[in-house]
């Protein structure tokens, strides 16, 4: 077995590095909001919302414009500046954070995907790849990645020991564009798992019929979020409505699905869990498509739609009250999940 995953550890290494120095190169990263490319598609798609509904709004002219993209009762409040302590505090750990995520993605990628590989056997794995056959594994790898984080995230709301986790995440009163890194670490890491998991079958079979992977997965990660990005990915966690339409809701998540997401209204809960796919909430029953625009409540509420106390409200409450309640639960008979609706 070490002789066998010898060369895949030299291979996913190289890769590895060969994906750092192509995005350090890029002026993007992909499936980052808070890149500066998904603030450029923030400012330029709020800025047409606005410029189209300026009248029916009431804000005219520079400043209209600014309360309309950053109103300041939504970034200058108490849950606005949490979500600032948990960006700068993940971002204090990253190095950490990294070496024990990329290191268990590396152990598992490299066993799951050598298993696969060796009962697939290509005709032409010799590490070239035809554009079409390009194309097809750069969306096989994104829907793998994709469905990595509708688990994860439908997990954690649907376990009541991993609830506190991500509840952080829901606490949030307003969403801001830094709402969507107020995530507790637990739930990054588990995605990480949840991601390597996924992703290791299709590098497997992309390995085992064409002798490589990395172009594939990174050219397929890398164009569907960086898509995702320009189209409106920041305003996922915005007061700016964006939907699609019916037809499109059913294929991509739009900002206002996921806005609809946090909303604290019982027919909203337990709906829209994907990222960036809407096919995995059509296929298992969570997809909510919204038929007008909705007036929405953010944050964590019971069954009923009753708002709960906040817990949330400063760094140390952020990251230890989640362990707290996660113990409780764990120590508590079953019982629904607060802010869940079971259906």
């Amino acid at each position: 077995m070490t002789e066998i995953a010898a060369p895949w550890t030299d291979a996913l290494g190289s890769a590895q590095r060969l994906s750092g120095w192509i995005f350090g190169l890029l002026p993007f990263g992909p499936g980052d909001r808070t890149h500066w490319t998904g603030l450029v598609a923030f400012l330029l798609i709020g800025t047409s919302l606005w410029a189209i509904n300026r009248k029916s709004l009431r804000e005219e002219g520079f400043s209209g414009l600014v309360n309309y993209l950053v109103p300041s009762h939504i970034y200058f409040s108490r849950s606005s500046l949490v979500d600032a302590k948990v960006f700068l505090a993940n971002h204090l750990f990253d190095p950490l954070r990294l070496i024990l995520s990329r290191g268990l993605r590396l152990l598992i990628v490299v066993n799951v995907a050598h298993f696969v590989s060796s009962g697939v056997h290509g005709n032409s794995a010799d590490g070239t790849l035809s554009f079409p056959m390009l194309l097809l594994a750069a969306l096989l790898a994104a829907l793998a990645s994709d469905f990595a984080y509708y688990v994860n995230h439908r997990f954690h709301h649907e376990n009541r020991i991993l609830w506190p986790f991500h509840k952080l995440h829901h606490s949030a009163e307003h969403l801001t564009l830094l709402t969507a890194k107020r995530n507790h670490p637990v739930f990054d890491f588990l995605l990480t798992f949840f991601n390597a998991i996924c992703i290791g079958p299709v590098i497997g079979v992309i390995y085992g019929l064409f002798g490589m992977y990395d172009v594939a997965t990174l050219f397929g990660l890398s164009v569907v979020f960086i898509a995702f990005n320009f189209a409106g990915g920041a305003l996922r966690h915005s007061h700016i409505w964006l939907d699609f339409g019916p037809v499109l809701d059913h294929i991509f998540i739009s900002p206002a699905q996921h806005q609809i997401h946090h909303s604290m209204a019982p027919r909203h809960h337990d709906k829209n869990y994907g990222l960036v796919f809407a096919v995995w909430d059509w296929m298992f029953g969570t997809l909510y498509v919204p038929k007008r625009r909705e007036t929405l409540q953010f944050g964590v509420a019971d069954r009923a739609g009753r708002p709960e106390p906040q817990t949330h409200t400063s760094l140390v409450t952020a990251y230890a009250v989640p362990f707290v309640e996660a113990a409780q639960a764990a120590r508590s008979p079953a019982r629904p999940v607060a802010g869940v609706l079971t259906e």
